[in-house]
Parts: structure tokens; C-alpha cells; sequence
């Protein structure tokens, strides 16, 4: 089982812990399940104050219960937020933390400000290469 079935199940409340065999018990993991309902702004509040006890204090079957007592019985799915994949070029980043000796992820924030047209000549005015600008402006 996923925690997307999980939480499937304790919408629909279909399956108690005790209905769970061994493996299904380890696979809940109460911090995913917690993520995955907080996707849902009107669970917010509930989440918090149930992560609030999950460190140490609620047990997974104790988790599994209070969700199970209170969420309501209908489903609806909510999108899954992921977080910003980092496509910056490392070597470009390199180059523009130096100059402006700067950090990695001031860099970055400075390179996203800059269109491509503006990143080339900011490059060539540094003295590189064509064939470099065109691999660290891609």
C-alpha cells in the first residue's frame, strides 16, 4: 500500500488498523500521511494538531484512529505540491557567485532575473567564449 491509500482509507473508513496485516502496518508512515493531508487546506488545522503528539507521543495505530475518528467520510483528491527541481547551470552559478561574490542560491535568484539576451552579454563582457556562453546560458 501507498500513503495515497491510506488516506483513501481513512476517508472512507473501509479497513480499522487491526484489518492491516504486518507489512501494511509498516508501510503507514505518519509523517507522508500527514503531508499528504495537508494538501487539503480545510485539513490544516487538524494536521498540526495531530503532528503536534506524532513525535513519540501517538503511536501509527493511534494516528491511524484519530484521523479515522475525525476526517470526514467523503474523499476528494487533492494535487500533491512538489518542491522547485533546481535546473540551474552549476558552473554558471559558479561564475556569477564569484563575480559578485555572492552564495550559490544568491546566484541563482540573480540569474533568474536576467534574461537570456542579458546573461549573454553580461558573459561575453566577462571575456568567455561563444561555445562557453551558449553551454552555460542553455
Amino acid at each position: 500500500m501507498n500513503p495515497f491509500d491510506f488516506v483513501k482509507l481513512l476517508h472512507t473508513k473501509d479497513k480499522q488498523w487491526d484489518d492491516f496485516n504486518d507489512e501494511e502496518k509498516k508501510a503507514f508512515n505518519v509523517f507522508i500521511i500527514n503531508k499528504a493531508l495537508s494538501m487539503n487546506p480545510d485539513y490544516l488545522d487538524l494536521v498540526n494538531l495531530v503532528q503536534r503528539y506524532t513525535n513519540g507521543q501517538l503511536t501509527p495505530k493511534e494516528a491511524y484512529n484519530v484521523y479515522m475518528g475525525l476526517l470526514p467520510s467523503r474523499f476528494k483528491y487533492f494535487k500533491w505540491v512538489k518542491g522547485k527541481s533546481d535546473k540551474s547551470n552549476k558552473d554558471l552559478l559558479e561564475i556569477v557567485a564569484k563575480h559578485h561574490e555572492v552564495s550559490q542560491r544568491e546566484a541563482a535568484d540573480i540569474v533568474s532575473f536576467m534574461s537570456k539576451k542579458d546573461l549573454k552579454k553580461w558573459l561575453k563582457s566577462l571575456g568567455l567564449q561563444d561555445k562557453d556562453i551558449k553551454k552555460l546560458a542553455k
